[in-house]
């Protein structure tokens, strides 16, 4: 009788064990064969169903692998996407920031420079109504200085002092209406003053909603890139995943069939051979 040890050492294979093989075959001998073993002996049948797991496992460890790359790198664009998200949202919040505080500046110096304004406007006004009434006081005290002659009879005494109480009465007149010119011209150039200065931080408060809008608007584009490039990069890796699938199948189809074939050629079915018949006839 045949040392099966012996014969399953004819095949030397980084994939098969002959002892491993055996106790593998006895679990696995109902296993479907995707090729045919009809070509096989028992013993070759035996070392192909043990081969081919240890291929097989080493496929799936193969393939595990990429699916692992897959993942990570999967994992690592994502990863970096969210961070860049991260990094357009501060920088959105910095630029925004950084807009709603040169706008208060702005803001802030537009009425720093209305009080000034409207400071000088009343200082100016006011200085002026104090020339007016020095005035009106100067020529009243002249009037006031003139006496009034001696030996005047009553009457002509009487029509002096009201003439010169008329022209008083006009001096004052005079300097009230001047005073209330130089008011409503300080209020006109008050109002002015205000409404610049209203209008000024208006065009502040626009160009910086424009400019919170431009920003938003930036920020949104960015993160639309961010989308498509995160997409193209996970299809990137997909794609790269089934490519390696693709080659680890060829290439183990190849191996499968390789040492399908080494052992179909060194343990190959023995055919058996046909007892010859026994001659009917006699010698005569």
């Amino acid at each position: 009788m045949m040392d099966n040890t012996a014969n399953l050492q004819h095949y030397a294979s980084p994939y098969y064990d002959p002892i491993k093989a055996h106790e593998y075959y006895m679990k696995n001998r109902e296993l479907k064969e995707r090729r045919s073993v009809t070509k096989l002996s028992d013993e070759g049948k035996k070392v192909w169903s043990y081969t081919k797991n240890e291929i097989k496992a080493e496929k799936k460890t193969k393939v595990e692998a990429e699916q692992e790359k897959k993942k990570q790198k999967t994992e690592e664009v994502r990863s970096n996407a969210k961070a860049m998200r991260e990094r357009i949202s501060s920088r959105l919040k910095e630029l925004n920031e950084a807009l709603s505080q040169r706008s208060s500046q702005k803001k802030k110096t537009i009425d720093e420079r209305k009080k000034s304004d409207l400071d000088e406007i009343g200082a100016e006004t006011e200085k002026k109504k104090q020339r007016v009434e020095a005035k009106k006081e100067s020529e009243i005290e002249k009037l006031m200085s003139v006496p009034i002659p001696d030996g005047l009879s009553k009457e002509e005494k009487s029509k002096r002092v009201a003439e010169r109480n008329e022209k008083i009465a006009k001096l004052r007149s005079d300097a009230k209406s001047e005073k209330e010119k130089l008011s409503n011209r300080s209020n006109s150039d008050k109002e002015n003053v205000r409404n610049t200065a209203t209008n000024r931080k208006q065009r502040v408060t626009e160009d910086t909603k424009a400019e919170r809008t431009d920003n938003s608007s930036n920020a949104s584009a960015e993160r639309q890139q961010v989308s498509n490039d995160l997409k193209t990069a996970v299809a990137a890796a997909r794609e790269a995943y089934k490519a390696a699938k693709e080659s680890i199948d060829s290439t183990y189809e190849e191996i499968y069939q390789r040492e399908f074939d080494r052992i179909a050629a060194e343990m190959p079915k023995v055919s058996k051979r046909k007892k010859s018949s026994k001659k009917s006839t006699k010698k005569k």
